[in-house]
């Protein structure tokens, strides 16, 4: 049965009072289906265009060319409206009136009201729906499959749309000229929802065919497809997989795109991903979805644009290109029937060998035959061409991709596509593990490339079908997380710009909630003569670079400063204005600020836009602060604007490997807190300790912790690549390890670590305590240095933050030396180790000399072999005794990483005696206290320990030795406590890059330094 077009503005005028409250609608769009069940389902509903209705914005193949000038005509002639009810009718140009223009034609017919309709006449939807589709029939900017359908309407008089207006109430009218103009804010719907409402089945068939009319169409066969079928229509249950299985993408008809996330750091993108992940190259060109039917002799390839629109005409100089690349008119051809496509519509440069920037698209495609914009724009060269990068496949002959794997749709792609370089490519990429521990690492990095090389992001994609189904047999979110600089921290800020002006729009007001409003769109402006202004007062003149909006919170600021100074365009003599007519804004500029705002400006890189005389401009502009203090002498001029745009946006000539590595810094510090996702671990580990607060003393910290162990924020705990990494971390916590993170910041701003540690004195601050921590620290009675400071000495890159912080500035300028005698060591008491049940049996018994004899006590020589390995002379290969080793006492988890070849190897590179290396630290602990019974350890002994764990193969092992060792430790006073430095023995490797001067690209898996790639922590 037809359904009244005034019980759909029953809803809209319902769920339009709870978003100007800001409330959801979502109960009552369920309660209007309900309440009209028996018309939605009725045989002879037209869904399709309810949903077209309520949904103005998804129809984007029906244009009206109807603007609200134009419009306002049209309500005139129509409702026969004199001069004194024109001025009415326009009341929605006067700011601060708080009504549009669909609010004025309510009010006129509100006094004036239409004739009541009988019930047997009323509008009904479907009547609604075609006349709108009879209207964008004859407008050629709409859908060649809309152009070619039959028109109701003349092309020389809209008679129809004038008798629709007298047919309609004052409410009814209200929302039909919203309709008309495709824009009901501040009403919002959730699409997803209303499209469950209509049907269960609907939600899945949208994202395979992106059309209301053929996935309405094909519903009959995914409900044959759902088991049982006589089951009533709420109760059935819903199988997208059947669903899938039965109904395939459709030829002519554009397969709806993935939803993306937004990846805001590289932690968040690692908290979102899981499993493997195919790490795409973002590129900067506009979307494509190719159609291929070979069953047509000609027009075999159809292409659908990103807003769903058939651009096929507007694109026709790449279908040579298409038809090249799949091989179509050769026996090499993979298809024979269909294939449908998505890529990346681009401008390749056959002389430079290089992909254009996105600005040269608009002069190699037309609108409807017609070119825009591009007066002012250079004429393309020949040998610049389009060329499309492909990135994924959805039907492939008779078989429909999207239940199919993404890497064997790659697969299947890689066969589709002839590679031909400036022609057809495939998307760079690579797969990453989110499961691995150097996941963040690796990310990072390639997050840094594309960064460095001008590139316009990543696309994160999981290895699962393109329709996810989740565990209730319904499709699931999508996964995907785009990455561009500007989503994270402070990337995309650009610098301080002036507001210049502003300008009105009716509809835009009415979704702030901030009476009599006056502008709602401001103009953003370039100082071009800078230096007069400040040296001799001249008069500012400004170059309007874009348009924004503010937020409801900013434009409440602006309102509270800048009021005052407005006046209108025309009466401005304070300041001058220049706009480009290539600067696209709905609100024209009305109105000039006498004393420009000053205010932040944040971009997602620059573009140049026609007709503004190849100026680079921002893209996608947003005001973030507004400054009150500032004054718009200060702003960026124009030519620090290019400059800033040409170095955002052309590539490098040559690869800058410092350039890379600052941006890999920055990343680290753009996590949660300024610490990066992977810098509590071993970097590839994944046992991490959570780290001990910044104004804890080390004595006491793990005890701290423990006490505060269940009423800890949870924000303490880094989490790293998957969930057991999660785990592992609590782990950590509840054992109450005293470990000190070192945050990561970024290059400009890092602090190195040696040269923190020695600005801090020695008996304050233990071992490998951050430089952040050491700055922080508060000073307490068992810490606090009663001796003068000494003069910093010179400082030495190679030496690592225990020898940095042990080191005075006489000591620094000496020969580092090995550690003291054995014969020299004291006695002290001993401490007994809690060991774990996985221990071997030796471990739970005190130690004796007979048993471990490299562990107790160390007496003389008894051999002349023994002699002459204790006085030779070891030193490293690369920095002899300035390396990091030299002088250490050196002691591993376990016997086992003797037996590591590599290890042994990195050894004798670095002067490390193998024979003189512990191979158990907790037998060593032991053994050293019985030594040093009663005694405390001297100061300058203190910190020369260090232990090499296996973090990366031995992950539980090393959080459980690590805990034990720490809970011995708390047993002892505290002057006699000495700190052993952890470190995953694999930063030995990394420690040979540092040193050896031979290697001029030094890499750490995008940390700064070995000792932070692979410390962790302090015992």
């Amino acid at each position: 049965m037809p359904l009244p077009f005034s019980a759909v503005c029953d809803l809209l005028e319902q769920s339009s009072q709870l978003c100007q409250q800001r409330k959801s609608n979502a109960a009552a769009v369920l309660a209007w289906f309900r309440r009209h069940r028996a018309a939605v389902d009725a045989h002879d509903a037209d869904l399709a265009a309810l949903l077209s209705t309520l949904l103005p914005e998804k129809r984007t193949d029906r244009v009206y060319c109807l603007q609200v000038p134009t419009l306002e005509r049209i309500v005139g002639r129509a409702l026969m409206l004199g001069a004194s009810r024109m001025l009415e009718l326009a009341t929605y140009k006067r700011p601060g009136a708080g009504v549009d223009f669909a609010d004025c034609v309510e009010r006129i017919l509100s006094v004036t009201p239409n004739p009541i309709q009988e019930s047997g006449h009323q509008v009904t939807v479907e009547q609604v729906d075609e006349l709108l589709h009879s209207l964008a029939a004859r407008i050629r900017w709409s859908a060649p499959a809309i152009r070619q359908s039959s028109a109701c309407m003349s092309h020389q008089s809209r008679g129809d749309l004038d008798a629709m207006y007298r047919r309609l109430s004052a409410r009814d009218a209200k929302w039909f000229t919203r309709l008309v103009l495709k824009d009901y804010q501040p009403l919002f719907f959730d699409a997803h929802l209303l499209y469950r409402a209509c049907d269960p089945v609907l939600p899945c068939l949208l994202q395979i065919r992106d059309d209301f009319t053929e996935a309405l169409g094909a519903i009959p066969i995914a409900r044959g497809a759902l088991l049982p079928i006589a089951a009533p229509r709420d109760s059935r249950p819903l199988c997208a997989r059947r669903v899938l299985a039965a109904v395939k993408p459709k030829l002519g008809v554009k397969v709806g795109r993935q939803q993306w996330h937004k990846g805001r750091s590289i932690k968040h993108c690692m908290s979102m991903g899981s499993g493997r992940m195919s790490v795409e190259t973002k590129l900067d060109g506009e979307y494509c979805q190719i159609h291929v039917d070979m069953s047509k002799p000609k027009k075999r390839v159809q292409i659908f644009s990103k807003s769903g629109k058939d651009s096929t005409e507007d694109r026709e100089k790449v279908i040579p290109a298409i038809e090249r690349a799949l091989r179509l008119n050769t026996t090499e051809c993979v298809f024979k029937k269909a294939c449908i496509l998505e890529g990346e519509l681009l401008v390749y440069n056959d002389l430079e060998k290089t992909i254009m920037p996105f600005h040269k698209i608009r002069g190699h495609v037309t609108r409807r035959g017609r070119y825009f914009n591009t007066e002012q724009d250079s004429q393309p060269k020949p040998y610049e061409h389009l060329m499309i990068v492909y990135y994924d496949i959805f039907l492939l002959d008779d078989q429909g991709l999207m239940d199919v794997q993404h890497s064997e749709r790659l697969k299947l792609l890689e066969k589709v596509i002839h590679y031909e370089r400036g022609v057809a490519e495939l998307v760079p990429r690579e797969t990453i593990d989110f499961g691995h521990s150097l996941a963040a690492s690796t990310l990072r990095k390639a997050f840094a490339k594309v960064v460095v090389e001008r590139g316009e992001g990543l696309v994160l994609k999981p290895d699962e079908p393109y329709i996810v189904i989740g565990p209730n047999g319904r499709t699931a979110p999508c996964r995907c997380i785009k990455m561009k600089k500007e989503y994270i921290g402070a990337f995309g800020d650009v610098g301080d710009f002036a507001l210049v002006g502003a300008g009105f729009h009716a509809a835009k007001a009415k979704t702030y909630r901030i009476p009599n409003l006056k502008w709602t769109h401001f103009y953003v402006g370039c100082l071009n003569n800078k230096e007069q202004v400040k040296r001799w007062g001249h008069k500012p003149d400004f170059t309007v670079v874009c348009a924004v909006e503010l937020s409801e919170a900013l434009l409440q600021s602006f309102l509270a400063l800048g009021e005052l100074s407005a006046v209108s365009r025309a009466a401005n003599v304070a300041t001058t204005l220049t706009v480009p007519p290539g600067i696209q804004c709905p609100a024209n500029l009305t109105v000039a600020f006498t004393n420009p705002m000053v205010v932040d400006l944040r971009c997602f890189s620059f573009d140049k836009p026609g007709n503004t005389g190849g100026l680079w401009t921002p893209r996608f502009p947003a005001v973030t602060k507004i400054h009150a203090d500032r004054d718009y002498a200060d702003v960026l001029t124009l030519d620090e604007l290019q400059a800033l745009a040409k170095e955002a946006v052309e590539k490098p000539v040559l690869e800058d490997s410092q350039e890379n590595l600052h941006w890999i810094a920055r990343l680290e510090g753009a996590d949660p807190r300024g610490v990066a996702v992977d810098a509590v671990s071993q970097a590839t580990a994944t046992t991490m300790p959570t780290p001990s607060p910044a104004n804890m003393t080390p004595s006491t910290a793990s005890d701290s912790q423990s006490s505060k162990g269940a009423t800890e924020p949870s924000r303490r705990s880094q989490s790293l690549a998957s969930a057991p990494v999660v785990n592992e971390v609590k782990g950590w916590r509840d054992a109450s390890v005293s470990i000190i993170s070192i945050p990561t910041t970024s290059t400009a701003e890092a602090v190195s670590p040696t040269k923190a540690a020695m600005q801090a004195p020695a008996k304050r601050v233990p071992e490998m305590a951050s430089p952040e921590q050491s700055l922080k620290r508060p000073r307490t009675a068992s810490f606090r240095n009663t001796s003068p400071r000494k003069p910093l000495g010179n400082i030495d890159v190679n030496v690592s933050y225990s020898d940095s912080q042990s080191t005075n500035s006489q000591d620094s300028q000496a020969t580092v030396k090995r550690g003291p005698p054995r014969a020299q060591t004291v006695q002290r008491d001993v401490i007994e180790i809690p060991s774990s049940d996985a221990e071997d049996d030796d471990l739970q018994q005190p130690p004796s000399q007979e048993r471990h004899p490299q562990a107790v006590s160390h007496p003389p020589a008894s051999s002349q072999e023994e002699k002459d390995s204790k006085d030779q002379h070891w030193s490293c290969k690369h920095v002899g005794e300035k390396c990091g080793f030299v002088g250490k006492t050196m002691l591993l988890a376990s016997p086992a990483l003797l037996r590591v070849a590599e290890l042994t190897t990195l050894f004798g590179d670095h002067g490390v005696d193998v024979q003189r290396v512990l191979p158990c630290v907790e037998t060593w602990w032991r053994s050293a206290g019985l030594r040093t019974a009663g005694a405390a350890v001297p100061q300058q002994q203190k910190g020369c320990v260090v232990l090499l764990v296996d973090s990366v193969q031995q992950a539980t092992e090393t959080k459980a030795l690590v805990a034990r060792l720490n809970a011995a430790r708390r047993q002892a006073r505290r002057e006699e406590r000495d700190w052993i430095t952890v470190y995953d023995w694999r930063v030995l490797r990394h420690l040979s890059i540092a040193e050896d001067a031979s290697v001029t690209k030094k890499y750490y898996d995008g940390f700064q330094d070995p000792w932070r790639r692979w410390y962790c922590g302090l015992v």
